[in-house]
């Protein structure tokens, strides 16, 4: 028998299916690979069903961090959520005002080179589950580019392994 759950639009059962899905919910092009969504045939509606859902964030942050590329507005907003930091509070760590904090978000002003990596270090240090990353970032430093290219990277990521690759 197929196991089925209510789905959250409409209410009606709907199936649970294994597919990958699109996790555009943070800001970020990720695709969870492989899981369980509530899929229903009466109104369309998706709903993912992703059981440790804080091991999921702290592996996003760490693929955002690690990325050799410059931090863009979007990355730059997922890392402040991540660490629970509303744009005051993050600009106030980082000596940016809330305005230039919303302008870095919105893309009107790229992220400065040595702001992106204090972005990096910060969130480590505020993230107790990624703190001890902080090592590998301190080795891959020299090579992140000062270029933000406009190519979007897509995060794959497993649920099951819960490792990082890029698409």
């Amino acid at each position: 028998m197929k196991r089925e759950e209510q789905c959250s639009n409409c209410g009606r059962m709907a199936p649970v299916v294994t597919t990958n899905y699109r996790f555009d919910e943070m800001g970020l092009p990720v695709v969870l690979q492989r899981i369980q969504v509530v899929k229903c045939q009466h109104c369309g509606n998706v709903d993912p069903i992703i059981p440790n859902i804080n091991d999921l964030m702290h592996t996003l942050a760490l693929a955002v961090i690690c990325d050799p590329r410059k931090l863009n507005g979007d990355e730059f907003r997922f890392l402040r959520k991540y660490v629970g930091k509303n744009g005051d509070q993050f600009g106030k760590l980082l000596h940016l005002g809330k305005t230039h904090v919303s302008k870095i978000e919105t893309g009107a002003t790229p992220v400065g080179d040595q702001t992106d990596k204090l972005i990096r270090f910060l969130v480590l240090h505020l993230s107790p589950e990624l703190k001890e990353k902080a090592d590998q970032l301190m080795t891959m430093l020299p090579t992140i580019s000062d270029d933000c290219s406009d190519v979007k990277q897509e995060i794959n990521i497993d649920p099951a392994t819960l490792q990082y690759s890029y698409a």
